[in-house]
């Protein structure tokens, strides 16, 4: 498991396939991951769920189907500099909302926010 982050730091792309049914039910654990490692995710994803709007800016969301997932490996693969700005926005995102200090601090300054009551 302490290797994990280095071992996703190696990919071009990362893949996401899901099942429609699924997208909206739980974040994926691995997606933390693959956005903290810089590198794009390609997630199938319907518009408007959850996994949908973490990758949206991080990497490119298809219709859950096998040909869409492969027109944007192809689109990724040979735009390098797309890759690294959506490699650059997925780090970012990992350090803004998914560090565990950075969800710390969310929900301290929630408690604040709503006081005591909001417990």
């Amino acid at each position: 498991m302490e290797r994990l982050p280095e071992l996703l730091g190696t990919a071009d792309i990362h893949l996401l396939p899901q099942r429609p049914e699924a997208a909206d039910l739980v974040l994926p654990s691995k997606l933390t991951g693959m956005l903290a490692s810089g590198r794009p995710v390609v997630a199938m994803a319907s518009e408007g769920t959850g996994l949908a709007y973490e990758v949206d800016g991080c990497g490119l969301v298809v219709a859950p189907d096998a040909e869409a997932m492969t027109t944007a490996i192809l689109r990724l693969a040979e735009d390098p500099d797309l890759r690294r700005t959506l490699g650059a926005a997925g780090r970012l995102r990992a350090e803004t909302r998914w560090r565990k200090s950075a969800i710390i601090d969310g929900f301290e300054e929630a408690c604040f926010a709503y006081g005591p009551k909001a417990l």
